[in-house]
């Protein structure tokens, strides 16, 4: 399923990374010159994380064409090494980081548009990933998030299935493994999906985005995995997303959607 006519996502075919001191930027709003290098066929996502355990930020980048996921390991002076691909499962879309085995190194969730997959690579430690484990999710899974959305301190998964109308919930069992999805019906075409506490009650709340009804759904976290039924407080419109962060200075999560 591709994206509709006029509401093309970023295709990033060349990571443009830039470097200027935090109070130049500030005084300008100008970035150096990009530094491109090239990755897999068609990327969609790219996603930061350490992933050789050095301090210095990598990416991982989802290759919708090429069905894997390219790392590029940090130098720390803004410049990366040449990309290494892992597979995936079919037209990856999203990628995700988070330590799914409890072994503090960070491991890879990505959503396969492609395949109604989610494949899970787990890190070694020094920049390489071991073969992806094949997790189901609903059709055309397009945005994937982590988070301990049951309060056992083992990072589950989120998906956003544009297809299916829903989002997939996979309790991480704390082993880099993962139980079987349960669907939560949202409606329309779910392209993104964010996590965070949204409504201040400590427990890990959803915002997804639809491009098929025009809204962005809150649903609410009960603190055990589960979800009720979603609200659509927001109008938008074309393939959104939505990202989750403390947005006005004063503590709180709030929420930021494209459209």
């Amino acid at each position: 399923m591709n994206p509709p006519r006029g509401c093309l996502p970023a295709v990033v075919s060349l990571l443009c990374l830039s470097m200027l001191p935090l109070s130049a930027a500030a005084q300008t709003g100008l970035f150096d010159a990009p530094r491109d290098f090239t990755v897999g066929t068609s990327p969609f996502s790219v996603a930061v994380g350490d992933f050789n355990a050095d301090g210095r930020p990598d990416l991982a980048v989802a290759n919708y064409g090429s069905n894997d996921v390219s790392v590029a390991l940090g130098n720390g002076d803004g410049t990366f090494r040449a990309p290494v691909s892992f597979a995936a499962g079919t037209n990856p879309y999203s990628v995700a980081v988070g330590d799914f085995n409890g072994d503090a190194v960070q491991d890879l969730a990505v959503a396969n548009s492609g395949s109604a997959t989610v494949s899970v690579l787990l890190g070694n430690g020094d920049g390489t990933f071991r073969a992806a484990q094949t997790l189901a999710a609903g059709v055309t899974p397009r945005s994937v998030v982590v988070g301990d959305f049951n309060g056992d301190h083992h990072l589950d998964l989120a998906v956003a299935n544009t297809g299916s109308g829903t989002v997939s919930i996979l309790l991480g069992n704390g082993d880099g493994t993962f139980q079987l999805p349960r669907d939560i019906v949202v409606g329309g075409d779910p392209w993104s999906v964010a996590a965070g506490d949204l409504n201040g009650d400590g427990k890990l709340d959803l915002a997804v985005a639809t491009h098929g009804s025009p809204a962005v759904s809150l649903i609410p976290g009960n603190g055990d995995g589960t979800f009720p039924a979603p609200r659509s407080p927001a109008g938008t419109r074309c393939a959104p997303s939505v990202v989750a962060g403390e947005l006005g200075g004063h503590g709180k999560l709030g929420l930021a959607r494209r459209h």
